[in-house]
């Protein structure tokens, strides 16, 4: 704050004080003369006086009076200003109107608040001991469990590698067997989001679309924008294709696909089911959904990698394979490591800083995240990543990318840098303004209290 904006409300206060100052002194030179008097009266011999009758007959005259109200002087503000203005010329600063010991009590008293603060939202050093230790068994579950997807020309049969990898063809393969994928096809056909050939398109490039990137490239097939492209495409008879690194949207031949909004969100789910685990037409392994937002992420053209670029990686990485099965497995390491830190994290919190469990689950609750405890999920997600960047770069495959931990990473890290930034110093400051306005309130009503009782007093 500086003072030159409030020069006003400064020289305002400073004329309060004054007044509260000039009273406080009549007061107790009142209160010192009565005591004075009292005590020569006593020297004297003098009889109690609060005995006499005198005395009664003008106490019973001052109840009296204080039983009735008097309507009290209402000074507006403007005029406090004003004469405010002409009792001081100068500037007036904080040191002016505040003493030393009241600037100290301040100090402490924000200290305070910010200690309170750092309790609940600071990392201490188990907090980051537990978030690398969990990112790095995560990584280590990868290395060992995770391996790089089959070939989309592999038979649908064939056993994938890797621990992990196998656990989800298996569950695949039962939960959506060909025959199943195959009656999910034909019974939730979705017209123009699912064109597959430029000929299908009006208006689009050559090379817009392809029988092999047609569901990358097509937002309707993103496991989860696909609800919100696929309906808004079946509604209007139109396609919408990330295309030199642009969201565009072609009007399509097959037309609009009739129903509800309830009906199309029902037939994209099923559409959706239906391409996660189906065979190639040659019976082949195939290419399944993309990742989540794997398709938005060819928008990024513009970002050299190697020879290539970001989007023709992304691109390159869905032909080889590595597809929503791909990302599910890369998912199971992140989701043990999830898992642990929230254990590991309501078990220090509790044992350590004597937190109740019921509050450090919350803390833990992914739409009630603690920020400190999101910082933690920030941390875990970057060793995991960086440990995967080392084996990117030692395999040299980009289809050793853990998916799941970049996406996580970019999801907490994007929270975890707003939070450093901006949303801390806001709760800080915002819940010391509150405080510290909840005890002027306090003040305010004293000083009501103390007009309730003064328009009593005798006039």
């Amino acid at each position: 704050m500086k003072p030159e904006n409030y020069q006003k409300e400064l020289k305002a206060i400073k004329l309060l004080q004054k007044r509260s100052t000039k009273i406080t002194q009549t007061h107790n030179e009142i209160r010192d003369d009565l005591s004075s008097i009292k005590a020569q009266l006593s020297t004297l011999g003098a009889d109690d006086i609060s005995q006499t009758e005198e005395h009664a007959i003008l106490k019973k005259h001052y109840i009296d009076a204080m039983s009735s109200t008097n309507v009290l002087e209402h000074i507006h503000l403007k005029r406090v200003f004003e004469e405010a203005e002409l009792g001081f010329k100068g500037a007036i600063k904080i040191n002016d109107i505040l003493t030393p010991k009241e600037l100290l009590e301040i100090e402490e008293r924000i200290s305070t608040y910010v200690s309170d603060f750092n309790k609940r939202y600071a990392l201490d050093s188990w907090d980051y001991a537990i978030a690398c230790t969990c990112g790095l068994f995560a990584a280590m579950l990868d290395i060992l469990f995770v391996k790089a997807p089959l070939k989309p020309t592999a038979d649908w049969n064939k056993k994938v590698n890797g621990i992990f990898n196998q656990w989800v063809q298996k569950a695949f393969n039962k939960a959506l067997p060909p025959d199943l994928s195959d009656a999910l096809s034909k019974a939730n056909t979705i017209g123009a989001p699912d064109s597959s050939v430029v000929s299908d398109l009006i208006g689009a490039p050559v090379k817009a679309l392809s029988p092999f990137n047609h569901r990358l490239r097509s937002l309707s097939h993103d496991p989860l924008l696909g609800f919100l492209f696929g309906v808004w495409d079946m509604m209007n008879g139109t396609c919408t294709i990330i295309n030199d690194g642009q969201i565009k949207t072609f009007p399509s031949t097959k037309g609009t696909t009739e129903g509800n909004i309830f009906q199309l969100f029902g037939r994209m789910f099923g559409h959706l089911l239906s391409d996660v685990n189906a065979q190639s037409a040659s019976g082949n392994r195939g290419m399944g959904l993309p990742a989540p937002f794997m398709g938005i992420l060819r928008m990024f053209e513009g970002i050299p990698v190697g020879d290539s670029n970001f989007g023709r990686q992304i691109e390159y990485m869905y032909l080889k394979g590595y597809d929503f099965r791909q990302f599910i497995t890369t998912s199971i390491p992140m989701t043990i490591m999830e898992v642990m830190i929230r254990a590991f994290y309501v078990i220090k919190q509790i044992k350590l800083n004597n937190a109740s469990f019921g509050e450090t689950v919350i803390d833990t609750i992914p739409t009630q995240l603690n920020p400190r405890f999101r910082i933690m999920l920030a941390l875990a997600y970057g060793t995991s990543s960086a440990v995967n960047a080392g084996k990117i770069y030692i395999t040299q495959n980009i289809l050793n990318a853990n998916y799941a931990s970049w996406l996580g990473l970019a999801w907490n890290g994007v929270h975890a840098l707003k939070w450093a930034l901006y949303d801390k110093h806001m709760k800080l400051w915002c819940g010391i303004e509150d405080k510290e306005i909840k005890q002027l309130e306090s003040i305010v009503d004293k000083i009501y209290q103390l007009e309730s009782r003064a328009i009593h007093l005798p006039s």
